[in-house]
């Protein structure tokens, strides 16, 4: 159970390292799935997607992960604004 808890703790680094790991999967999935190399069943896409959400809300729990991304938000508000 030890070996697991660096996954419940925003502060480790391997949190950031496996949450942003999964979330590379997932696009490549999803990039594999549009292109249409494999197949993905409704339920399956379903699940897909579900985890990719989840992985984003655990990536944001961490601290500088969460600060960067809302900084991130911020310019890209900025920037559609501007354009519009």
């Amino acid at each position: 159970m030890k070996l697991l808890s660096s996954l419940h703790n925003p502060k480790s680094r391997r949190y950031v390292v496996y949450y942003s790991s999964v979330l590379v999967v997932i696009f490549a999935t999803g990039i594999l799935r549009s292109v249409g190399i494999i197949y993905l069943t409704p339920m399956e896409f379903t699940s897909l997607h579900f985890e990719g959400f989840m992985s984003m809300f655990m990536l944001v729990r961490n601290e500088r992960v969460g600060n960067a991304f809302l900084l991130h938000l911020s310019k890209l508000r900025i920037v559609r604004g501007h354009i519009i």
